[in-house]
């Protein structure tokens, strides 16, 4: 003998049958198809078992793939919930028609929302959630697109079903009344009033009248063999025998016992059942395992890409402040060396001012002393003096053509004796001697910003002589130790 609960004092069972999606031939390419179209059809065969391991294979294969054949799986998930209901295992289904309902909601499937919201209130109040039953079954109500008359049926039929989860048979027996009047109302299929029959009897049997609850046993078991289905066979006769034994009637008790047992032994096959649903938890909770494993690895490498994240911010923030306080340092010491340029032009002008004012004196107060000391003095000191002259004409040494010949013509002497005394006294060749000359008017030019102000290095380079701005730049870089831009840079901000 079976250890088997009423597997009727629910609704889930005949709902799902009457719902059940018809299989279809057809599929898509991948072989999900096959599991589908053999679980519907061991379902169809009253084989359940084989039917709901068909079924959560094809559940585990189309959960992992990107896409979903939305209609058939939530036809899957409903299936699934039934065969638990079928085994008495409410909470597994429950959740499981969860699923399905939250599926059909992002498909727009009202229909199948529908069936999913009426086998939720059942299980709920198997659980004894009758709370969650109450507030599924008015879900119902709000529902577009579905006929009105299933509508009314199956609410009625909630309220009854909760009603005696409540142990308010009268309730229970009125609203089931209540269904089989809408039945008629709305011309639905007659079977349908089956469900009615199968809780009616109940509250008649509870209430102890045996001979009404033998009435609706009776027009129960008609409509069985017209449905056909194996389980209500099971949940019909289990009734009978039961009526029977407490009316003292042995050998019909004893005949629907047989019939019982024939079907339930056939139907419910309790360690096949179980093996199947330890595999299928066993297969979910790997996945879970995989889910958690994955997400605690993207975790981790989330945590060491932000810490590397840190350290490169950390990294770069020293590295900008070491950048800023060199070149902090390089500004100061810039500033510095134009200062001291400067200074050296200021002291270079006092000093020229200063002996031109004492030559002028002293050819004032002795010109014929001069005269006398010119006279013999000797050829390397007059051309010095001459080279000197000339130099302190800006334009003629600016010039761009100014060259060694330029200045011994000037000079009234020639090129290799000019070279000599400019190398004698200064220790430099003619090109450094008037790369300096030129450098000291473009340093002057550049602190010089309200004529020179919008003179680019190119400007100044030529108005001091350069034919090419990148010699000019190299030789100011050499005199002064920065680059022009830099100089005239510091002399603007320095006004």
């Amino acid at each position: 003998m079976l250890p088997i609960k009423n597997i009727l004092n629910t609704s889930i069972l005949l709902l799902c049958l009457y719902f059940a999606t018809p299989a279809t031939q057809a599929y898509s390419k991948d072989n999900t198809g096959a599991l589908y179209n053999k679980a519907k059809a061991e379902f169809n065969k009253n084989e359940y078992n084989s039917s709901l391991s068909a079924f959560l294979k094809y559940i585990q294969a189309q959960e992992q793939m990107k896409s979903h054949d939305t209609i058939r799986l939530t036809d899957a998930y409903y299936n699934v919930g039934g065969i638990y209901s079928l085994y008495s295992d409410y909470a597994q289904a429950l959740e499981i028609y969860k699923k399905g309902y939250s599926l059909s909601v992002d498909a727009g499937n009202s229909e199948m929302q529908f069936k999913f919201l009426n086998n939720m209130v059942g299980a709920s109040c198997e659980i004894g959630d009758i709370n969650y039953a109450e507030y599924t079954n008015n879900k119902i109500r709000q529902l577009k697109g579905i006929n009105r008359g299933k509508i009314a049926y199956f609410y009625c039929f909630n309220k009854g079903f909760i009603a005696g989860n409540r142990k308010d048979d009268s309730t229970k027996a009125l609203w089931m009344k209540k269904v089989l009047n809408i039945v008629d109302k709305y011309k639905l299929p007659e079977e349908m009033k089956i469900y009615a029959y199968s809780e009616i009897y109940q509250c008649y049997e509870n209430k102890g009248n045996l001979t009404e609850a033998l009435v609706y046993l009776h027009k129960y078991d008609s409509l069985a063999h017209v449905t056909n289905h194996a389980f209500l066979y099971v949940d019909c006769y289990k009734g009978l025998m039961r009526i029977y034994t407490k009316m003292g009637d042995k050998e019909r008790a004893l005949h629907y016992q047989s019939e019982y047992f024939r079907y339930a032994d056939s139907l419910l096959n309790l360690n096949e059942f179980s093996k199947i649903k330890t595999n299928y938890q066993t297969n979910e909770k790997k996945r879970t395992t995989n889910t958690i494993n994955n997400l605690e690895r993207t975790n981790s490498q989330q945590q060491a890409m932000l810490l590397m994240l840190v350290m490169i911010v950390v990294i770069a923030v020293l590295a900008v402040v070491v950048v800023y306080r060199q070149r902090q340092k390089l500004h100061t010491a810039n500033v510095e060396l134009f200062r001291r340029n400067s200074e050296l032009l200021e002291a270079e002008r006092r000093y020229r001012m200063s002996m031109e004012r004492k030559e002028h004196k002293t050819t004032s107060d002795g010109a014929e002393e001069h005269d006398d000391k010119a006279a013999t003095a000797t050829g390397h000191d007059d051309l010095l003096q001459k080279i000197l002259l000339v130099m302190e004409d800006e334009e003629t040494f600016c010039n761009p053509y100014f060259n060694l010949q330029t200045l011994a013509r000037m000079t009234e002497s020639n090129t290799n004796y000019v070279s000599q005394t400019i190398n004698s006294t200064f220790g430099k060749n003619f090109r450094s001697f008037v790369n300096e000359y030129r450098i000291k008017v473009a340093m002057k030019r550049m602190m010089d910003n309200e004529h020179y102000g919008n003179y680019s290095i190119q400007g100044i380079s030529e108005s001091v002589g350069y034919k090419s701005a990148s010699n000019f730049i190299a030789a100011f870089k050499k005199m002064t130790g920065m680059t022009p831009s830099l100089y005239q840079k510091i002399s603007k901000s320095s006004i």
